[in-house]
């Protein structure tokens, strides 16, 4: 039995790093699933707290995984592990009730489970917790317990750089779909269908017919027929494609998003929330694009009355159009965050900290390695 509970205490030290560690890496990814939580529950007074929490919460399941991993302070992580489990095993059961949340998020954007098997996982998961917690005091130490410590911190340092790091820069690894490479432009052997439905005026018969292939050309046809409506079927729109629109509504994805020419997008999901220097880099950079003829719109969730207030007052001569916040904090972790695009093709992504500038980004190398050549 020793054997076993040393077998699921690894296999449960993977899970944990796993989870601990894909949390981490995307700190505005978990913050933004924590504050959905918030709203959900009616916690909205924990809404500043979500990404201290959400960083403190990752660093403690990967370190819990790591001491499962080593073998290192066992009682003290068991014990971790147990609390933890029996503290989020509930939440997992309301949510798998209620759907107030789409999914948990317990693995970050890299494993989307619905919240009935995100509940059946932490069943099992907390059944081999207790499993091992039973045998806890048997577990040998590897080393003495003072010197148990200097692995926990080494990977405490590591997971919270991890973390910083993806809170001022981007995530160092992303289980998003936006990434360079991803094309939104539609299929072009997609297109609409039309058909047309005619009434036969001796039976009553009324029949559907696809509008480039009836007889409207056989008068004996057309005047025992008569029209009676038409259906169009939409071509499937591209699954990643952003949906931009103005002020008024208008849709301007394919001007903005499927621009054939180089296309910079300045992506402030929450224009309230971009300090001073992201500005600074805002107003520098769509004037080097200015200066360089080409073509760069501002993109934000915020109230079109909220955004021409803050344009003006900030200063920022650009265009700006309009698109779901949720979709726009998928497109790039950073606010304002940066991307290159050229016919529906990401080519690049910045967070504005790291934006260069525009005469040190070569965009036809860029183009040539994730513009796929028209066939």
């Amino acid at each position: 039995m020793r054997i076993a509970a040393i077998i699921i205490r690894l296999l449960l030290g993977v899970v944990f790093i796993y989870s601990g560690f894909v949390k981490a890496v995307d700190p505005w990814g978990f913050q933004f699933k924590l504050e959905d939580y918030f709203i959900a529950f009616g916690w909205d007074w924990l809404m500043p707290a979500a990404m201290v929490m959400g960083i403190l919460l990752s660093m403690a399941e990967f370190i819990i995984g790591i001491a499962f991993l080593l073998g290192i302070k066992p009682k003290l992580s068991t014990w971790s592990a147990l609390l933890f489990m029996i503290l989020f095993t509930p939440i997992t059961l309301y949510l798998a009730i209620t759907n107030a949340v789409p999914d948990c998020g317990c693995f970050g954007d890299a494993i989307i489970l619905t919240n009935w098997e995100t509940f059946y996982k932490n069943l099992i998961i907390i059944v081999l917790v207790g499993f091992i917690f039973m045998y806890r005091k048997k577990f040998g130490h590897y080393m003495k317990c003072q010197l148990e410590w200097v692995p926990v911190a080494i990977f405490t340092v590591a997971i919270l750089f991890i973390s910083f790091h993806g809170l001022r820069h981007l995530p160092l690894m992303e289980f998003l779909p936006y990434e360079p490479g991803l094309s939104m432009k539609p299929d072009p052997d997609q297109k609409d269908q039309y058909f047309v439905s005619y009434k036969d005026n001796r039976t009553g018969e009324v029949k559907e017919y696809p509008a480039d292939d009836f007889p409207w050309d056989d008068s004996l046809w057309m005047a025992s027929n008569e029209f009676v409506e038409q259906r169009v079927v939409k071509a499937e729109v591209p699954q990643y494609l952003v949906f931009v629109v103005d002020e008024e509504n208008n849709d301007h994805s394919d001007e903005v998003m499927l621009n054939p020419d180089f296309q910079f997008l300045a992506v402030m999901y929450d224009l309230e929330k971009v300090s001073d220097e992201g500005f600074e880099k805002v107003r520098n950079f769509a004037a080097q694009c200015e200066s360089a003829e080409i073509a760069i719109a501002g993109i934000t969730a915020t109230p079109y009355e909220d955004t021409e207030t803050i344009r003006h007052d900030k200063q920022i001569a650009l265009p700006f159009y309009y698109a779901d916040d949720i979709v726009l904090k998928m497109l790039v972790r950073a606010n304002p965050g940066f991307i290159l695009m050229k016919d529906g093709t990401i080519l690049g992504k910045w967070a504005w900290r790291d934006l260069p500038d525009l005469s040190e980004i070569d965009l036809e190398n860029l183009e040539s390695e994730y513009l796929k050549p028209v066939e």
